[in-house]
């Protein structure tokens, strides 16, 4: 998933996480269950979060 500079500044406001980290090119939200890292691609922010978050509810469905 990618956002655009506008956007990916708008919803780190809205989820209002108590710690992020940044450096050059990459953000790193630190949620309660894992981080999620953003990285700057061209003019956008991209993150693999959502599918990185599918691939663990499926590990989970299989272990059942």
């Amino acid at each position: 998933m990618c956002l655009t500079a506008e956007a990916i500044a708008l919803f780190l406001n809205i989820i209002m996480v108590p710690e992020i980290t940044s450096e050059p090119g990459r953000i790193i939200v630190h949620a309660e269950s894992r981080d999620a890292h953003w990285v700057a691609v061209e003019d956008e922010w991209c993150t693999m979060a959502p599918q990185i978050d599918r691939m663990a509810r499926f590990a989970a469905l299989k272990a059942d």
